[in-house]
């Protein structure tokens, strides 16, 4: 258990690193003196860099897809599975900053398999937004003339979040998910007739 309790600090405090000064400029005893530990003891624990790199992104991919994913796939009205799918996506960045900046922001980092691996996930959780706005298509719940442009500007308005949002800032990640749920659904809702 202690095996296992090391490496879960090896990854947090790679993921601090690697999301405060960026994976490259992070180095392997950057890591070790974060986690508290020898620079050759760090070996114990992980194969390498890009390894802890794999590891952090797969962690939040398994969040987001975790958080997401049963609202998709439940029988809730679209309208209020939008709004806690914004919720869920909003929580996942905001309680897990570094993991999620690395998720959102190191897709040119990795080596080609870790890349192909990493777009895997990444599709899939993707997946799971173009689902939404499908269904939300069908359902004549949502007016788009381009479902995949459309997740992507939810996509991209809700993974900017990241870039910005600061734990003592003025909005809290109740009221950022809110706001972005009520402009979202009122850009993908047909205009009411006056």
């Amino acid at each position: 258990m202690a095996r296992a309790s090391k490496k879960s600090e090896i990854v947090e405090a790679a993921a601090y690193l690697f999301s405060t000064k960026g994976y490259h400029a992070t180095t392997v005893r950057d890591i070790a003196e974060r986690a508290g530990i020898l620079s050759g003891s760090l070996y114990a624990h992980i194969d390498n860099k890009e390894a802890l790199l794999r590891e952090i992104v797969k962690q939040a991919a398994n969040q987001f897809m975790s958080a997401v994913q049963p609202i998709v796939d439940s029988d809730r009205p679209i309208a209020a599975k939008l709004t806690d799918a914004v919720k869920a996506h909003v929580g996942v960045v905001t309680n897990s900053l570094a993991g999620a900046r690395i998720y959102l922001d190191e897709e040119a980092t990795f080596t080609n398999e870790g890349r192909q691996e990493f777009l895997a996930l990444r599709r899939a959780y993707e997946n799971l937004w173009a689902r939404l706005i499908e269904q939300g298509v069908q359902q004549s719940v949502f007016w788009i003339e381009d479902p995949h442009l459309a997740r992507l500007l939810v996509l991209s308005a809700l993974n900017g979040i990241h870039r910005w949002y600061r734990t003592e800032g003025r909005l809290t990640p109740e009221v950022i998910a809110s706001r972005y749920s009520s402009w979202l659904l009122r850009l993908l809702q047909p205009a009411m007739p006056n």
